[in-house]
Order: C-alpha cells, then structure tokens, then sequence
C-alpha cells in the first residue's frame, strides 16, 4: 500500500496512527513499513522511536533525488526493501503480508507506480489552501483514498472545506477521469493528530485487504482496533 502526497501533509503521522490502531490485529497478519527520504532516515527513525513496529519490521530507502521518482519511475530501490519484508513475514505466518510504503513528493504529480502499490492513499492538507484539490495530478484523481489531512486548521489558514469537498468530488468524478464510476475511490476529511476519521481510513485499508487477498480479519479484532483508535 503506498502513502503518498506532498511534504508535511501528515504522511507518517497517518502510518504511526495507522499501526497503533492495527496493534491489536491477529497475530498472524504481518505488518511491514518502508519509508522514502531523500538524505536521512529520518521517518522510518521517527516510527521506530515511537514503537509503531518491532525495528526489523521498519525499512528505510534514501533516494538521493525526489522522491517521487522512487516511487513512480525507477521503483528497484522500494521493491527491493518491500520484497525483503515479504520474504521475512513469509517465515512467520501463511498470510499475505500488508506493507506500507510511505514516500513524499514535491508536487502533485507524484503518486506510486501500479507495480509498486496496489492500493494508493494520497495525504493533502488544509494548509496548502483549498485551492489544491482542484490543482489535479494522478494522486488527487486516481488514488484509491484521497485524505485531506488538518481540518482543524481550515479557519486559521482561511480554508473552506465545502471547496475543498467540491473541487475534490469534481476532480475524482468518473467522467473527469474517464473510467466507471465504481473505480473511483472516496474522500476522507480527517485530524490525524486528534484521531479524527483515523478509524474510518482504517476500515477502509482493512476492507480492501480481505477483498484483495480474501483473507477474512477476525471481527472482533477489528472492532477492538476501531475503538482503540479513539
């Protein structure tokens, strides 16, 4: 699964959120992340600090470059770290693995090569201005979730969330995009900080795992998680 979106949007907030809410998960799905910076290790240091998962269940790539070029046109260096994790969580459990790979970008054209992910999340925020949904680019028109990250700062920095859910309702429309109307995925306006339809982002990464591996998460499981994520 790929987390992208721009630089501050609340990438890896949203991947530490997300990880803690999974903790109480059967045993037997194995989680896995890699994180994308262009110097450092900053990010996957950040998730490791803060125990979203045991240490060798983190990678890290450096690109060197944009990031976003790791992710969408030269992907070697984040399928060798996504296939390693697979390789691991094959030893300790039948199931198939859910890997994330969380990569920024520093513009909108950035979004995750189809043999890379096979779901995409792409993070905005209110911060940007309400002008940004409307800007377009594939992560904005074909992810399967589009996150508008930081309500909670729409009156500060002057954002109109109505806009934002017009514009971005506009931008992923099935004629827009020229595709069936099923395939377009929705819209989630959320508060990682404050958990804010943290729980929904969640359901809706759980649904799509037991659709695309038919693996069925124990319901109890899950609703614990849900709560837990409040």
């Amino acid at each position: 699964m790929g987390i992208g979106g721009p630089v501050g949007s609340g990438k890896t907030a949203l991947t530490l959120k997300l990880l803690q809410t999974w903790r109480d998960l059967p045993d037997d799905l194995q989680l896995g992340v890699v994180t994308n910076d262009i110097f450092t290790q900053e990010d996957a240091e950040f998730l490791t600090r803060h125990k979203a998962l045991p240490a060798d269940r983190i990678a890290a790539v450096e690109t060197g470059g944009c990031p976003h070029a790791a992710i969408r046109e030269d992907i070697s260096s984040n399928l060798s770290a996504l296939e390693q994790l697979t390789a691991a969580s094959a030893l300790k459990s039948d199931a198939v693995p859910l890997l994330l790979c969380e990569s920024g970008g520093d513009n909108l054209a950035a979004n995750f090569s189809r043999e890379l992910a096979d779901i995409t999340l792409y993070v905005i925020d209110v911060a940007g201005g309400d002008k940004v949904p409307r800007k377009g680019g594939p992560g904005i028109t074909q992810s399967d979730l589009l996150i508008i990250n930081k309500i909670d700062l729409a009156e500060a920095v002057g954002s109109d969330l109505s806009v934002m859910e017009r514009d971005a309702n506009l931008m992923r429309s099935s004629k827009n995009n020229n595709q069936e109307e099923a395939s377009i995925g929705p819209t989630i306006f959320c508060s990682v900080r404050d958990n804010v339809k943290v729980p929904e982002i969640s359901d809706f990464i759980l649904s799509m795992y037991e659709k695309a591996t038919g693996e069925m998460l124990q319901q109890e499981s899950r609703d614990h998680s849900h709560g837990h994520a409040h």
